[in-house]
């Protein structure tokens, strides 16, 4: 009830904040905790007054399968059981792998990205979602839920060894994909088609939800591990055909999609980042900083609060002047959540694994709706502060 009167009070001020939720990369453990994240803002009260929610790898896995349901914010709850359970069930078939790598094969653009969300993605979500991006425009349309954003990198230019340069960065929403710093986008049920100075030249198959998370979540894909797993279970030679990866999992430049949202088009006041990372759980924020510092982009001063990577508190808030969106940062693991046992919760959630038991699940899923919890007066008092202030954008 605080929430939806605090709502009431900026809306009747016309200075709403524009808020945005980040989720970070981080595997399946990165998939379940926004899982977790999302299901304690909706108790909370905050979840509808979000604006955009961000994913980077892991965290798109959640997304992605949260969109496929038009009203998934009010269906949160039924949603969370059945995606625990399906993540508990094994139900990956490898007939049906190969038939849909056997299918891509037939395409120009084929490439390990196919075999990654065929045979590992599928296997670890339990799921092969057939339906396509643009198919989420209803959910994210409604005025319901949040609109989504997924986040990949340019290959060729991150190998420059360049990960500050904005072109850099690759957008993916229900309406249209494209290049972020750019501002050249393309109608998202075009994606992988041909294109000639703007113009559609040639139409190609469009690529299912499963073949995108695959590509977002790509940096779990080793090369040198998938054509060993290939050629030991898999024995067909259209599966090791050479190919050109041009999009690749945004997590390997930084693992929280802060570029995307930082766009001066989208005029964010608040974003609310849920770091599932392992290792320093402040290595996003501060290559953000130094992102920010190298493009002239406004983002607050983050050194004058102490992070202790090994023992780090449940919320760190970040301000700026006007020009600055205000930054809340949530560790997942952190000694409000897990006390002295931070460094046992890592190990047991470790990034390359393909399945948790439900009892981990369920104690994963608790641990980061906590974050929420133990913190919604602080999310209330920077939402409240906020829309009072002139530091909001106006609509």
């Amino acid at each position: 009830m605080a929430m939806k009167s605090v709502c009431l009070m900026i809306s009747q001020k016309n200075n709403v904040p524009n808020i945005v939720v980040l989720g970070s990369g981080g595997g399946l453990r990165a998939m379940i905790a926004l899982l977790g994240t999302l299901v304690e803002l909706k108790k909370q009260n905050f979840l509808d007054a979000v604006m955009y929610l961000c994913g980077v790898s892991g965290s798109t896995w959640c997304m992605s399968l949260l969109y496929g349901d038009g009203k998934w914010s009010e269906n949160l709850m039924s949603l969370e059981k059945k995606l625990c359970e399906n993540l508990s069930n094994f139900s990956w078939h490898i007939r049906k792998a190969i038939k849909f790598l056997e299918e891509s094969s037939k395409d120009e653009h084929y490439s390990l990205t196919d075999f990654w969300a065929s045979c590992l993605v599928y296997q670890i979500l339990q799921q092969f979602d057939e339906n396509e991006l643009a198919d989420h425009k209803e959910a994210s349309e409604n005025g319901i839920n949040p609109y989504p954003i997924y986040a990949a990198v340019d290959k060729e230019k991150l190998s420059e060894d360049d990960r500050n340069f904005p072109g850099t960065w690759f957008e993916f929403t229900p309406h249209e994909v494209g290049y972020t710093a750019l501002g050249a986008f393309v109608s998202t049920k075009h994606f992988g088609s041909e294109f000639e100075k703007g113009k559609l030249k040639k139409k190609k198959k469009k690529k299912h939800i499963c073949y995108m998370q695959g590509l977002w979540g790509s940096a779990l894909g080793s090369m040198e591990e998938n054509l060993k797993f290939i050629r030991a279970n898999i024995q067909p030679s259209y599966l090791v055909k050479t190919k050109i990866i041009s999009l690749i999992d945004a997590g390997l430049a930084i693992n929280s999609a802060y570029p995307l949202v930082l766009r001066a088009e989208r005029r964010t006041d608040l974003i609310i980042s849920f770091d599932f990372s392992s290792g320093d759980p402040f290595e996003t924020i501060k290559k953000t900083a130094t992102y920010c510092q190298k493009n002239s982009i406004p983002f607050p001063k983050i050194e004058d609060q102490e992070m202790d990577e090994n023992n780090p508190s449940d919320c760190y808030i970040f301000r700026g002047d006007k020009s600055c969106p205000t930054v809340m940062h949530f560790p997942l693991f952190n000694n409000m959540n897990c006390s002295d046992k931070i460094e046992e919760y890592r190990e047991r959630f470790p990034t390359f694994c393909m399945s948790f038991c439900k009892g981990n699940i369920e104690d994963l899923l608790e641990k980061a709706g906590l974050n929420v919890s133990n913190n919604s007066g602080k999310i209330l008092q920077e939402i409240k502060r906020l829309g009072s202030s002139s530091h909001t954008k106006q609509f």
